[in-house]
């Protein structure tokens, strides 16, 4: 039973916090201060697992295209965690709730509830510390407007395109083709259900025309080969984030001629506040994968390849920079 506003914690107390900074390109530290009290509309949590976004992050930490370079700068934005603190304005929240949370890689946070969804118990704190890999992933698909019966082909089978697929899967979609030419990668997206993973699409038969592409490697070159598949009046979704400029698209051949619909489907574009047809508001798609994972629709733990302590994030960082191991992405533990 949830407290009630008068027996409500006063929200007074100061909290110690760590968090990861980016300090300047390619410069990861732990950050150490203190957080303000609890105010009366927010909930404070303490962080169980936050998990590295690398597309993204490691984007931002290198000051790659398309992103700000503006340092220093927090990083992260999906974790689980526990409710330590509700403020007195704040109903159907208690403490020791436990949530999967938009919030930075950080041990404390006090956050705006409905940056939070509350987590039934049967779901593995780790696996939803990731949750929110799976709404980014989820609005691309959604734009796609898959049909049933349609088949998808997904290029990049790392974390966003590997959900794409799932998440295909669950829309309707009959068969799934991922596309990616690091072979471990390919493996992870067999163990997660894909019907056909090949390192090239050179592979396909050549009469060989999908009605969805999902465009998830953010390499602009790879917008051609995108393209060159589709066929007349298919969808090509455009959900990871270029770096850079894809050079010589012959429109009238690739898209004019054929018909294709180009959907950019970045993170931010989403309906604001309440959900309009496929626009889904962060609220909306997080409970729908939370809901997806409870139910053992999409799989979220094949993609954390590993955990490591909080404390050594930029030893982290450095692994997912390296690319010498086979890493889809890291998880932080912030239980210590």
């Amino acid at each position: 039973m949830n407290p009630s506003p008068q027996n409500q914690p006063t929200c007074e107390t100061i909290h110690h916090t760590s968090r990861v900074q980016f300090t300047q390109p390619g410069f990861v530290e732990i950050e150490h201060a203190d957080l303000p009290a609890c105010g009366a509309h927010e909930i404070c949590v303490a962080t169980t697992y936050s998990t590295i976004s690398p597309g993204t992050e490691l984007a931002f930490l290198h000051a790659q295209a398309n992103t700000p370079g503006e340092f220093p700068v927090s990083s992260g934005y999906t974790a689980s965690a526990r409710v330590i603190e509700v403020g007195t304005q704040v109903s159907h929240w208690h403490v020791g709730q436990t949530v999967a949370a938009m919030m930075p890689h950080s041990a404390v946070e006090n956050l705006d509830p409905v940056a939070c969804i509350a987590m039934p118990e049967s779901i593995d704190p780790l696996e939803a510390s990731a949750y929110r890999l799976g709404s980014i992933a989820i609005q691309g698909v959604r734009k796609a407007q898959i049909q049933m019966g349609e088949t998808v082909v997904v290029f990049g089978l790392g974390v966003i395109g590997n959900l794409a697929g799932q998440l295909a899967r669950a829309a309707g979609a009959t068969k799934v083709i991922g596309i990616d030419p690091v072979d471990w990668r390919r493996a992870c997206a067999e163990q997660c259900a894909f019907d056909m993973v090949i390192p090239s699409a050179d592979q396909l038969p050549k009469s060989f025309n999908a009605p969805i592409v999902i465009e998830a490697t953010g390499v602009p070159s790879v917008v051609n080969d995108a393209l060159a598949i589709t066929g007349r009046l298919g969808r090509v979704v455009l959900l990871g984030s270029s770096r850079g400029c894809t050079p010589q698209v012959d429109f009238y051949r690739d898209v004019h001629k054929k018909g294709i619909t180009i959907v950019g489907a970045h993170e931010s574009i989403r309906a604001p506040v309440d959900t309009v047809g496929h626009l889904c508001t962060h609220q909306t798609d997080g409970k729908t994968i939370i809901d997806l994972l409870a139910s053992d629709r999409i799989r979220l733990r094949p993609l954390i390849t590993d955990v490591m302590p909080a404390r050594d994030a930029p030893r982290a960082y450095q692994r997912l920079t390296d690319r010498t191991e086979q890493l889809m992405t890291i998880a932080l533990d912030w239980n210590d």
